[in-house]
């Protein structure tokens, strides 16, 4: 008896899970066009996007974003977070990044450090490499430089404004980052 039951259950929860999804807006892998890409393949609501810049074959997307509390609410701060594309118009676009953010904050700046590391089936590296980023809040810092701790000299540095707001990059694995006075004084310095 209840094999009788249970197949055709099996058979209809099949069923509706498969018209649920054809009827998504779900895709699978790759977005026909960049954009696209920006809008279905980072997964969350509200994003303004701050730059993109090619790295390692990888587009690389900064963008702000409201997240979603635990009891499914927005919050009333920004995140600044990072997606990483790998593809083109002719062939697709696909997210091959993790999504979402780990960062340490004042002030003065946030920090966001975050890595890239894909492999192909065989275990070959494809992409590996880290990017520092963040905003600036206080004026009085001019420039942002980030090194790691084995380095012994600072690198400049990328900056952007966006709307008003002043925010850094940069690739490699940075764990050191410190925002500077126009005359060089040291305002902040994060990690190590």
């Amino acid at each position: 008896m209840k094999k009788k039951v249970f197949i055709p259950l099996s058979i209809l929860i099949l069923i509706a899970f498969s018209i649920k999804l054809i009827l998504s807006d779900y895709e699978f892998g790759k977005y026909d066009s960049f954009e696209e890409a920006i809008e279905k393949g980072i997964p969350y609501k509200n994003k303004h996007i701050i730059h993109t810049v090619l790295h390692d074959k990888v587009t690389v997307v900064f963008y702000t974003t409201v997240p979603i509390l635990d009891d499914s609410s927005p919050a009333n701060y920004e995140v600044i977070s990072v997606a990483f594309f790998e593809g083109s118009n002719q062939k697709g676009w696909e997210n091959i990044g993790h999504n979402g953010w780990t960062h340490y904050e004042n002030h003065n700046m946030t920090v966001y450090d975050e890595n890239l590391y894909v492999s192909n089936d065989e275990g070959k590296t494809l992409h590996d490499f880290y990017v520092v980023f963040g905003e600036i809040n206080n004026n009085l810092i001019e420039k942002v430089e980030t090194k790691t701790e084995e380095e012994q000299e600072f690198k400049q540095a990328n900056m952007i404004t966006d709307q008003g707001k002043r925010y850094y990059y940069q690739f490699g694995k940075n764990h050191i980052v410190r925002g500077l006075s126009k005359d060089g004084e040291v305002i902040d310095r994060q990690g190590g």
